[in-house]
């Protein structure tokens, strides 16, 4: 579903005066906290080299969306600026650089690197493109212009409406939420 249908649905759910640059700051909002709600598992898989700390991953990799990283048998922690004496086997990831760093490097060449993470939105929509479409799986696309309408009724002071609206979508968002947790993503 392209964000002009779920434009035009919405405004037939909760007529409005609102700006369509109003609206899609509402719909980028919306593509955002998908994905803060519904973590979609996936994999980055990397070669690791015998004493090589770094590695540069996908752009679409997050460290607050990490949530696994292993090379061979050995599972790497996050290491934590608060930990005063921190554990063996940690790593950290710079989300503006993509570089993950093991510590220890790992001991052998050959192993399997494995990283999974959540899914996040890589689309910005504009008013000047209406045909692009959210980033979330396309059997809940509709959920967007439910959300939107929530956001229209708040803007048009329709309490009723937007608590309704936005009470639908967020159960659907609740039920992928589940679906997905027991997900084994694929590499």
């Amino acid at each position: 579903m392209i964000i002009g249908d779920i434009i035009v649905e919405a405004d037939l759910l909760v007529p409005n005066e609102v700006p369509l640059a109003d609206k899609i700051v509402g719909l980028n909002s919306l593509n955002q906290d998908f994905f803060n709600v519904v973590k979609i598992p996936k994999y980055a898989v990397f070669t690791p080299v015998k004493d090589q700390s770094a590695y540069t991953l996908s752009s679409y990799i997050r460290l607050k969306n990490i949530d696994i990283v292993t090379v061979g048998v050995v599972k790497y922690h996050e290491l934590l600026p608060s930990a005063a004496n921190p554990i063996q086997n940690t790593y950290t990831f710079d989300d503006s650089t993509h570089i993950l760093t093991l510590r220890p490097a790992p001991y052998a060449t050959g192993l399997q690197g494995v990283l999974r993470y959540s899914r996040i939105a890589t689309t910005t929509f504009t008013s000047g493109v209406l045909t692009a479409v959210p980033d979330a799986p396309e059997e809940y696309h509709w959920s967007f212009y439910v959300g939107l309408a929530a956001y229209l009724a708040a803007a048009m002071d329709d309490t009723g409406k937007a608590a309704t609206y936005e009470s639908q979508y967020r159960n659907a968002w609740a039920q992928a939420a589940t679906q997905y947790a027991g997900v084994t993503a694929n590499v």
